[in-house]
């Protein structure tokens, strides 16, 4: 038979009691996360929007893009305003992407929809790739015109 020292006994059976209490008072609280695993409590999926050259990218200086850039930024003006767009703006580096945007969307079937409804995407002189992403809330974000 094996001897355990009788506060190591009563250490083992009174812990399920002290955890099952532990519990039950933060049981509407959210677990605590490791150390070194923090992240923070208001992660929310948004869908990132990088737009890239279309079949149909036309060159900086002609009449058409001036027109066609004007309907573009107005419709990210209207998503941002609507928080359909939470950020928006032009990559600025000579990489493959001309622009993103951050997408408030309920799927990612919506998120590609809304994407779509820019002119500048419509017309084929961009297009768009999206990738889901999990970003603290933007929710407070305000964007200035």
């Amino acid at each position: 038979m094996k001897l355990i020292p009788l506060a190591t006994a009563v250490a083992a059976l009174s812990l399920p009691a002290m955890l099952g209490a532990q519990q039950t008072a933060a049981s509407n609280a959210a677990p605590a996360m490791p150390p070194g695993y923090e992240i923070p409590k208001n992660m929310t999926t948004y869908y990132l929007a990088l737009y890239v050259r279309g079949p149909k990218f036309m060159a900086n200086d002609s009449p058409e893009h001036q027109a066609l850039t004007k309907r573009h930024l107005s419709y990210i003006r209207r998503m941002i305003e609507e928080k359909k767009y939470m950020i928006a703006g032009p990559v600025v580096d000579d990489g493959p992407h001309l622009g993103l945007a951050i997408i408030s969307a309920p799927n990612a079937e919506e998120a590609k929809r809304i994407a779509q409804g820019d002119p500048a995407i419509a017309a084929g002189h961009m297009a768009v790739e999206m990738r889901a992403a999990m970003l603290p809330s933007m929710a407070s974000l305000i964007v200035t015109y």
